[in-house]
């Protein structure tokens, strides 16, 4: 069945309430179903959101240093994240399981059920998304999601926008985070532009594919305007990240056929 986990660290004292829970949803997320077929077990609850059956595992030891160091190394959004998730005592994994539905549908869920999860719970004291590698202050994780969704799309807690200096003093950039949505990662090492400058561009470009596919095709170019061509290659990753990813190449040294705006 295809899922989408999330991870939410907890501090001593944990309590999760069940009805306290549902009752968050109905606040917070309106036009979702009802919860039904609502199963307690020990440290596991489950039930069904429509198609989706969402689960709740109570684990009692931390989540693994080995998958936090990096991102709480990086987490630009979140200074503090390394000295908070060293200290957190166990965990809760959540769970959303749904054939029925698309990548981005089921990962919506996700994530509401998740701010909803961190409001609820007062020992909650980090979010960790795997499929990004992202690490987020609860606060700031509930913010994002609630004032983005249902309609809008999150990508500061679902896609990991990297950014810095090359050797040859061009900007490069990649994404983690794109993967679960059926489309490649993206990455460039030639860019002219400032850090700010191309970190957006590559959350434009990955707003766009995620709410439509792979639609840049081998060959195609991007570009704010007709004026601006930027070609995209499918290749093997350049930071040494599995499978192929789209690079955004600044100064191809041979244009290809197509063109690929957004406007």
């Amino acid at each position: 069945m295809s899922m989408s986990i999330s991870m939410v660290a907890l501090g001593p004292g944990a309590k999760f309430s069940l009805s306290a829970f549902q009752q968050e949803v109905r606040e917070t997320w309106p036009d979702l179903p009802e919860a039904t077929d609502v199963d307690k077990g020990k440290g596991v609850f489950m039930f069904n959101l429509g198609t989706a059956k969402v689960i709740f595992g109570i684990m009692p030891a931390p989540i693994p240093w080995g998958d936090l160091e990096g991102p709480c190394a990086t987490s630009w959004l979140w200074p503090d994240a390394e000295e908070v998730m060293r200290n957190h005592k166990g965990h809760m994994i959540i769970t959303v399981a749904d054939d029925e539905v698309d990548a981005l549908a089921r990962i919506k869920l996700l994530t509401q059920i998740t701010a909803s999860f961190v409001k609820v719970c007062d020992a909650s004291v980090g979010v960790y998304y795997g499929d990004a590698t992202l690490v987020i202050s609860p606060e700031l994780y509930r913010e994002i999601a609630v004032e983005a969704l249902p309609d809008e799309i999150p990508l500061f807690i679902w896609v990991d926008f990297r950014v810095g200096p090359g050797d040859d003093g061009k900007m490069c950039g990649f994404t983690h985070g794109l993967t679960p949505f059926g489309v490649m990662e993206m990455e460039t090492v030639n860019s002219p532009e400032t850090p700010g400058d191309l970190r957006e561009r590559l959350m434009d470009l990955a707003g766009y594919l995620i709410e439509n596919g792979p639609v840049i095709e081998d060959g195609h170019t991007v570009g704010r305007d007709e004026n601006e061509r930027i070609l995209v290659s499918h290749t093997d990753s350049a930071f040494g990240h599995e499978g192929q990813v789209m690079r955004l190449d600044y100064e191809p040294a041979k244009k290809k056929k197509g063109w690929f705006g957004r406007g």
